[in-house]
């Protein structure tokens, strides 16, 4: 899995616009998560795809073109941090097999949110494994229902995605792969400062690192 992360714009219609990217080039996308970053008027979304690195990196070209990204990384399982939040409910056939669940809820360290004669419910955090896991083995208990929110992941290490400028202008990243984009660059390369400065200077997601409406580039996330 390689996980495609962004920052874009707080506004109408920006998450079909991403969805509509992948979905006309039949990207694989195993989950989306979109919420607050942090930066007033900006989401966070991570994609987790099931692609090769170099389709994934194409994918973060492609999504930089948007008008409302503001910067796009790409991270390989490996090189990135990911958890998903699950909500879990298993109706019993007899309440005598309560302590069975209880015991499985024990080991993969979920807690339990509600209680019924016939049911349970359970709040479960970590990776994409362990959530499948751990539905697997419940079902064997009875009927499930699962909501899972799907992964939010951030890259390991002290770079960042835009925001504050750690090693800023460095021409490769860490693990030599090509640095992350930023929508509105010119030219490949490295940008003149970090898109967050440019967001916050009220240039607007699109003239990020270079003029309004100009071809999406390549600029490195901060740090």
């Amino acid at each position: 899995m390689v996980h495609v992360m962004a920052l874009v714009a707080d506004e109408v219609g920006v998450l079909r616009r991403i969805c509509g990217v992948y979905e006309s080039r039949r990207y694989r996308v195993r989950s989306l998560t979109a919420g607050p970053s942090g930066h007033p008027g900006v989401l966070r979304v991570n994609l987790a795809v099931d692609e090769s690195p170099e389709r994934a990196r194409r994918l973060a070209a492609q999504l930089a073109r948007l008008i409302d990204v503001i910067s796009v990384d790409v991270a390989e399982a490996g090189r990135a941090v990911g958890r998903e939040l699950a909500l879990v409910k298993v109706v019993l056939p007899a309440p005598d097999r309560r302590p069975e669940v209880l015991q499985v809820a024990q080991v993969f360290r979920a807690r339990v949110v509600d209680v019924a004669p016939r049911s349970l419910v359970m709040e479960l955090t970590g990776d994409t494994g362990k959530v499948d896991a751990f539905i697997r083995l419940v079902e064997e208990f009875g009927a499930v229902e699962v909501a899972r929110t799907g992964v939010a992941a951030v890259r390991r290490g002290e770079r960042v995605l835009a925001g504050a400028a750690l090693d800023r202008g460095r021409e490769e990243s860490e693990d030599g792969a090509p640095p992350a984009v930023a929508a509105g660059a010119g030219t490949p390369g490295i940008g003149t400062g970090s898109a967050m400065e440019a967001w916050a200077a009220g240039a607007g997601a699109g003239a990020v690192a270079g003029g309004h409406g100009a071809p999406a580039g390549v600029v490195r996330a901060t740090g």
